[in-house]
């Protein structure tokens, strides 16, 4: 009777951390590049039992369910819809043509441990005149160093060369390409790291890919979809819990009255 409380506990577990992953997409389906995360609930293996008897030796009983788990959270890479936002620091990144099934290509990020990488092109300009996220991390150029371009008066080319109000350059914007992007370890500001550093996109013929200004890419969350998950998410948890009540009653009756002498 123990392995059902076993059973019962490892799939409200794993229900609530679908639930919190769920949640967590949902909170920001109105944020721009984000990446959903997504699972699978998967089951442990499932043992065999056999019994022996005196003089018969022993015999298979049947197969044992030994719990669920959810599998290790991925980001979907599928490219959220286009918002124009006439916005000069807004830039959305274009994906044409990778030559890995898992590959992407990210803007690169100025973070707190090193270089981080995210497809949120939100931007804006400090006071200091470097083009920054809304967290005030400096986005990089191809050569790692802060892109400055003095105010918001400058123009992106689909390459990404920084055009600014003098007629110089700012340098083109740092794109990295990861070929698979179930390596990278998404943080809790929506950035991706990555063990590391990422090569640039443009050193490989292989890529194409287009950078629009005044344009974002939204979320990939499907909210419909993301609260139907959550519904029987929730569901799914309240069965298996209703399933822990039942085998604590029974435990209890054993104790109690199964048990009892006399």
């Amino acid at each position: 009777m123990l392995r059902g409380f076993y059973n019962a506990a490892s799939g409200m577990a794993a229900q609530q951390r679908k639930t919190d992953m769920l949640n967590n997409n949902i909170a920001n389906a109105n944020t721009p590049g984000y990446k959903s995360d997504q699972s699978a609930i998967r089951t442990f293996p499932e043992q065999l039992l056999h019994a022996e008897n005196a003089g018969r030796g022993p015999h298979t009983i049947g197969a044992l369910g030994t719990g669920v788990y959810m599998q290790d959270q991925a980001p979907s890479f599928t490219p959220g819809e286009l918002q124009e936002t006439n916005a000069p620091a807004d830039a959305a990144l274009l994906q044409a043509e990778v030559p890995d099934e898992n590959g992407a290509v990210l803007f690169t990020v100025q973070g707190e441990e090193g270089t981080a990488y995210t497809r949120n092109g939100n931007w804006t300009v400090d006071a200091e005149g470097f083009l920054t996220t809304a967290d005030g991390q400096y986005i990089l150029n191809n050569e790692g160093a802060p892109v400055e371009t003095g105010n918001e008066s400058f123009q992106i080319t689909g390459n990404g060369t920084v055009l600014l109000e003098n007629g110089g350059e700012a340098g083109q914007l740092g794109v990295a390409y990861a070929p698979d992007t179930n390596d990278l370890v998404k943080t809790e500001a929506g950035m991706f790291e990555a063990e590391e550093e990422l090569g640039a996109a443009a050193d490989n013929e292989n890529i194409r890919y287009q950078i629009k200004q005044g344009f974002l890419e939204q979320s990939n969350t499907d909210s419909t979809q993301a609260m139907t998950e959550l519904m029987e998410a929730y569901r799914m948890f309240e069965s298996n819990q209703k399933v822990m009540q039942t085998y604590d009653r029974s435990m209890e009756k054993a104790v109690n009255e199964v048990g009892r002498l006399g």
